[in-house]
């Protein structure tokens, strides 16, 4: 070969390195690397039963609709059909529509107020985003944007006492010092979990600026001065600013992953978000964990650590998985996590993945770990706002566009390796009725068996918002809201024992809770309830959601707060 030759395939070949240097940079920034995120103020708030009562003061402005990102993936860019579309103009029916059979086993304990608006002195923020855990003496609500502590009876049915009034969630975040963000804004989305492996409280919401671009998630970790006072959500805490910059961590949820048992290698606290940058492009669903080391030992210093990915677009509406009971994930599993994809708000599967971080080296996978087939559902309202109430023309956001939390996890000789979770679904192409599909998915990680369901036992009600998770002895307990055009929303339950129903079959209906009036002028509802099984029976379903007091704008939404049990085998 003469020099000219060499010198020719000289070039061509840099040319073509050159032509494919930026493909191979693209793919290289497309694929999701773990980042650790570092907490960026530490604080220590002293108890809060000692100054919580002094500290009412409520900053956020009167009338207040915190804001929820709509991911639009890639496969739903062309637009989702309206509420009655009817989906293409076909007629059908949901294939798990079954009527309610037999009779309701569940008894109804507790039912008693819970947290009322308090976004400021006369008017609330919307949507109450209501929620609460249940530990071993205390049950913690909490809403936007205020908590409560009660203390929990001693025996089932009697109404619990109030241990801490309602009160602003960022006074938990004192101990960051008068000038952090975490410590004078309640940005929304709050959550609160008991960690039962460490005996802890761990509660978290977000704060950011009205421009949304200086994003921040704010955890906190009970026990902060005094180890008596783990145990104690009017006690003192660990206090954690994480910085998202200008990436907006909308709808973030948490669960509890035990692998194997609370020192496994991806045991720990997983989190989920919808990400948005600068609060309105969406980017795609971003997983971050950090382990359980890090509850029952919380960080004395700002190097609280986090391992986190950014998904891409095509992942969105994702829940971790919250463990129940006392078995674990199957050996060498990440803590899971669980989506539908639908197209046109139409789908037939439900996706599950895991993420595996090495919390020491700081890096990790994100995986696919089964696509699991299902009966085909039409997302409730389309995926946006259908719900009728009486005396308007207002109608409620069914948020029919995701799953509902909690994803809810047991390991054990009943329920191998399941799942529980639902979502609000279309129940046929005749009317916009809501009901809710539920799904019991045994050897999630395996070869899944999936127990499904659409209740909806009647022609009337809407019903949606629902949360659902069962007791050791395999018995469903599911909470939900109920509406339509001459009904105000209200709460109720329903159950299931298994053997004595069809598989796809639940109970009949019982009432918690008559809502006393119709939410106007805003359309949001929600956006989640929540269901938590006592850990000291591992029986009693606790179950919290919203109402209106009256007809009107959200100011005078408030909450109601119930405890039931479902079958025989959990003796009242």
């Amino acid at each position: 070969m003469n020099a000219f030759s060499r010198q020719c395939m000289c070039r061509c070949a840099c040319w073509i390195l050159f032509l494919l240097c930026p493909l191979a940079i693209s793919l290289q920034a497309q694929s999701p690397r773990v980042e650790i995120l570092t907490s960026v103020k530490h604080g220590v708030t002293p108890p809060l039963r000692s100054f919580v009562p002094y500290l009412h003061a409520k900053p956020n402005p009167p009338l207040r609709v915190f804001p929820l990102g709509r991911p639009i993936p890639p496969e739903a860019k062309g637009g989702k059909p309206g509420p009655g579309a009817g989906h293409g103009g076909s007629t059908w029916t949901d294939p798990d529509l079954i009527g309610a059979t037999g009779t309701n086993n569940g008894t109804l304990g507790s039912d008693f107020p819970g947290i009322v608006a308090g976004c400021g002195t006369s008017s609330g923020c919307v949507p109450a985003d209501p929620n609460l855990s249940v530990g071993s003496t205390q049950i913690v609500e909490i809403v936007n944007v205020e908590f409560e502590v009660f203390n929990k009876p001693k025996t089932f049915g009697e109404t619990p006492t109030v241990a801490e009034p309602a009160a602003p969630i960022h006074t938990i975040f004192a101990g960051l010092g008068s000038t952090d963000i975490c410590a004078t804004t309640d940005g929304g989305d709050p959550i609160v979990l008991w960690d039962k492996y460490d005996n802890r409280w761990i509660i978290s919401q977000l704060a950011y600026n009205s421009t949304l671009t200086d994003d921040h998630w704010c955890l906190a970790i009970s026990g902060g001065t005094d180890p008596a006072d783990a145990t104690d959500a009017a006690g003192s805490y660990d206090v954690y600013d994480f910085s998202f910059g200008s990436n907006f961590p909308d709808y973030p949820k948490l669960g509890i992953w035990l692998n194997g048992s609370a020192t496994g290698a991806y045991s720990g606290v997983y989190f989920s978000d919808n990400t948005f940058a600068n609060g309105n492009s969406f980017i795609g669903a971003q997983t971050c964990a950090f382990p359980l080391s890090e509850v029952s030992s919380p960080p004395a210093t700002t190097q609280f650590k986090m391992a986190c990915m950014q998904q891409p677009s095509t992942i969105y509406n994702i829940l971790p998985a919250d463990t129940d009971g006392s078995g674990a994930g199957p050996s060498g599993t990440g803590g899971l996590y669980l989506q539908f994809q639908a197209s046109s708000g139409v789908g037939s599967s439900l996706v599950l993945y895991q993420f595996q971080p090495n919390f020491t080296a700081g890096t990790g996978s994100f995986s696919r770990v089964n696509t699991i087939p299902v009966n085909t559902y039409h997302e409730a309202c389309g995926g946006s706002a259908c719900v009728p109430q009486a005396s308007t023309r207002e109608k409620l956001d069914s948020l029919g566009d995701r799953l509902m939390y909690r994803l809810a996890y047991r390991d054990s000789a009943t329920f191998p390796d399941t799942l529980f979770v639902n979502q609000s679904v279309q129940v046929s192409s005749s009317s916009n009725q809501a009901g809710i599909r539920w799904y019991e998915i045994q050897n999630a990680t395996g070869t899944p068996k999936v127990i499904q369901g659409t209740y909806s036992p009647d022609t009337s009600l809407y019903r949606w918002m629902g949360s659902i998770a069962a007791d050791q002895y395999g018995d469903l307990g599911l909470g939900y809201s109920t509406s339509n055009s001459s009904t105000y929303p209200g709460l109720a339950f329903t159950g299931r024992v298994p053997g004595d129903l069809p598989d796809n079959a639940l109970e009949p209906e019982a009432p918690i809770f008559t809502g006393e009036g119709s939410q106007t002028k805003v359309n949001r509802w929600g956006d989640y309830s929540s269901i938590s099984v006592d850990p000291s029976d591992d029986c009693t379903f606790w179950y919290v959601n919203e109402f209106l007091q009256t007809t009107g704008s959200y100011t005078n939404w408030a909450t109601r707060i119930a405890s039931f049990k479902v079958g025989s085998r959990c003796t009242n």
